[in-house]
């Protein structure tokens, strides 16, 4: 049978899950002989099945419960409900928050009308007692019938100054506003209540799987399902009154900077004011306690391999670990202390890798986009681990520089419709597409010509030794059109003005807009775009080449290693790849000339439609690579517009429904991923070593590399700022791979110098 409920001292390592992370560290700790509070877990089985029940537990649960209790009693002499000797307890969450979230706790369960009475004369201060019970049924409000604090600070009145009547006043309000609002009383029977505050612990406290592991397993990046968390109910201890008393909590390492060494805050009950002086009045008073909260970050830190935050409390000279999680650092903590604890000897560099979360890399790059010296080392380490080379998108040189910056191996996708389209040059491409002779389009393109060949010689140089893969331009024929609209209407305008002036404005402007309407097609985004533009218009895509190979001749005599992979794009068909590949190779031969040993470029086909996914293996005939654009592929599979993924009628924004998350941030490995892994496998059974990659909006997410890591794909390309993030991510890819595979292959070497 199942374990429901576990004392502190009959808890066992193989309880973890049960127990919860907290509740899991305190009996470690409690069997180790530190001072830790008597207590007992209610573990998640036993929280499960209590709440669906609704709060009625069965008899087995409750006698389970009430022996523990009795357990309780034994040890402390009070007892749980009594008018005498009352037994107070603190609930907590046993599990550890997850980062953003709050933990949940109850103290001094167990007050009640009568008990309050007790408990005055234990302490031998009425105020203390009646403020305590206060601070549980405000507690107990909000946790369990979700009333704001703010109601009951409006209802109590003024209780900034300690004094009996009004604390009796508040505690009345209190109770009225639980009535009212829960449509229940506050129950007197203790039984109850803590009935009633363990459900509300566990069920506030929904857990969210968000281990590195399941994050890269799963695309969803987390469980919808909800589940009782393990609670851990101990005794009170306290440390708000009493000579040498006090309360507090400690870092076994900064959590703000991650720097060595104990840091965090003590509150003594004796101070007027209750000042928070940090740990040196504690040190100063209590040296023996300041030494044994030191040893005990110490044990922790060696015992969980993780830094530490300890909450604690001195009851009149003696202390008490009352909870212990890992501590919830900052991203710069983070990677400090990890790389610390590789430099002790606590963890590997594997395990380093692991730990880091994709917001770690994130927000250290919120402020600058400069490497920190700990971010760069912990980089390195995940470039001898990846197998995946992390290649970048660029739309401008200056991004190629920002890339290297952060570790990019080349450029993946150099987007040349965000060079050409620019405004100084847009110009000269609309007059171009609306010549009227093949003449005088290629004067358009002269003007063009050496503005793309400064751009990719500017690229070369970025990249020097490193792959700059060209995607040729790509919009659909309208969007390089003039508005029709606006045409009209400046003709109407010319119009009136035609019969007072010479009218060769006029008529200039009708043979624009005849060009345009010829030129006009009824459904855009399928038709003249791409590659097939490029039929339509050959001398444009001769411009480009001849830019690249001009740019590439400049480079290599000015010693630099240019290596042009150029990516033809929206290949839907062998033939279209195979007429664009015979036209590179006419440029480069007419262009590189002697220099053409020295220039070893590439022709790869984008594989952005299904029918190129589903035809790979004739494809890959005429390719030396594959790039998958996973934006375009996603949109034409699915049928949606990645343009409008935020508007809320799209179903997949709603995790209820059909799809978890955006395809357009995490790749659709059920669908869009087959079509990528067929045409990979067909593609290499007509060339072995062809090389493949993914470069789309989803390329960086860390569950969408793992994938691309598992299918056998050599690289992933994209935005500057996300190669980091990439790097890293591809790294824990990789090790995950070999633990759940040892003998897995790693690739070794350069893979981009495969054809």
């Amino acid at each position: 049978m199942t374990k429901r409920v576990v004392l502190l001292e009959e808890g066992t390592a193989e309880m973890k899950g049960l127990m919860g992370s907290k509740g899991a560290g305190l009996v470690a700790l409690f069997q180790a002989g530190w001072p830790v509070p008597a207590g007992f877990i209610v573990t998640q089985e036993g929280c499960r099945t209590f709440c669906t029940r609704l709060a009625h537990l069965s008899a087995e649960g409750a006698q389970e419960i009430g022996s523990a209790i009795q357990h309780l009693e034994k040890q402390s002499g009070r007892f749980f409900g009594d008018s005498s000797a009352p037994l107070l307890l603190a609930v907590r969450s046993s599990e550890t928050c997850s980062r953003g979230t709050a933990s949940h706790a109850l103290l001094h369960v167990g007050l009640n009308d009568v008990t309050v009475e007790g408990f005055a004369r234990q302490t031998n201060d009425r105020q203390y007692a009646l403020n305590c019970y206060r601070i549980l049924l405000q507690d107990y409000g909000q946790l369990v019938h979700d009333i704001p604090y703010a109601l009951f600070e409006e209802k109590s009145g003024d209780i900034s100054i300690l004094d009996e009547a009004k604390l009796e006043f508040a505690i009345a309000e209190c109770k009225r506003l639980i009535e009212e609002n829960g449509r229940q009383p506050f129950p007197q029977d203790v039984q109850l209540q803590l009935k009633e505050v363990m459900r509300a612990v566990s069920d506030s406290q929904h857990i969210r799987h968000n281990s590195q592991q399941e994050l890269l397993r799963n695309p969803s990046h987390f469980s919808h399902e909800t589940q009782g968390a393990a609670v851990l109910i101990q005794v009170m201890v306290n440390g708000e009154r009493g000579d040498r008393s006090g309360f507090g909590t400690v870092y076994s390492r900064h959590p703000g900077t991650g720097e060595r060494g104990m840091t965090g805050d003590y509150v003594s009950a004796s101070a007027s004011w209750r000042s928070n002086d940090g740990l040196d009045q504690l040190r100063s008073e209590s040296p023996e306690l300041y030494s044994l909260l030191q040893d005990a970050c110490g044990y922790l830190e060696s015992h969980t391999r993780e830094v530490q935050e300890i909450q604690f409390v001195v009851d009149t000279g003696t202390l008490y670990l009352v909870e212990i999680s890992e501590a919830r650092l900052t991203s710069q903590a983070t990677l400090r202390s990890t790389i610390d604890f590789v430099d002790e000897g606590v963890i590997t560099k594997e395990d380093a890798i692991l730990r880091i979360q994709p917001w770690h890399v994130t927000e250290l790059l919120k402020a600058s986009s400069n490497l920190s010296p700990e971010l760069q080392l912990l980089l390195d380490w995940a470039d001898e681990m990846k197998g995946l080379t992390i290649l970048s998108n660029v739309d401008h040189p200056k991004d190629a520089v920002k890339a290297r910056a952060l570790g990019a191996e080349g450029i993946g996708l150099c987007r040349t419709e965000q060079l050409l389209l620019s405004a100084s040059r847009f110009p000269f491409v609309q007059k171009m597409i609306l010549a009227d002779s093949e003449a005088e389009r290629k004067r358009g393109l002269e003007r063009l010509l050496p503005m793309q060949q400064s751009d990719f010689e500017q690229l070369f140089e970025a990249m020097d030794g490193y792959p700059v893969t060209i995607r040729l331009l790509d919009p659909p024929l309208h969007e390089l059109l003039p508005d029709i609209e606006r045409l009209n209407e400046r003709h109407e305008q010319l119009a009136l003005r035609a019969l007072e002036e010479n009218n060769t404005e006029v008529q200039e402007l009708e043979c624009v807009i005849r060009r345009v309407l010829e030129l006009h097609e009824q459904y855009p985004l399928l038709g003249q775009r791409d590659c097939r533009l490029g039929t339509v218009f050959p001398e444009i895509y001769d411009m480009q080449l001849e830019a690249i190979f001009r740019a590439a001749v400049k480079g290599i005599r000015q010693g630099l290693w240019v290596r042009p992979e150029i990516m033809i794009p929206l290949v839907g068909h062998a033939n279209d790849l195979q007429v664009m590949r015979e036209l590179v190779d006419h440029v480069a031969d007419q262009v590189l000339g002697e220099e053409k040993r020295h220039c070893l470029y590439k022709v790869g086909a984008r594989i952005e439609v299904p029918r190129a996914a589903l035809t790979a293996a004739p494809i890959a005939r005429h390719a030396d690579f594959f790039s998958f654009g996973t934006d375009e592929l996603t949109q034409m599979t699915f049928g949606y517009s990645r343009h409008h993924t935020e508007k809320p009628s799209l179903y997949f924004i709603d995790p209820q429904r059909s799809l978890l998350s955006n395809p357009f941030q995490v790749l659709d490995i059920d669908g869009v991923g087959q079509l990528v892994e067929m045409a990979l496998v067909q593609g290499r059974i007509r060339k072995p070593h062809l090389k493949a990659g993914i470069c789309g909006e989803n390329a960086a997410d860390p569950a969408s590399i793992a994938f691309c890591h598992r299918i056998g794909l050599d690289y992933v390309s994209c935005l500057p700022e996300q190669v980091p993030l990439a790097r890293i991510a591809a790294a824990q890819a990789s090790l995950l791979a070999q633990k759940q595979d040892p003998n897995e292959n790693r690739q070794d070497g350069d893979i981009s110098t495969i054809a």
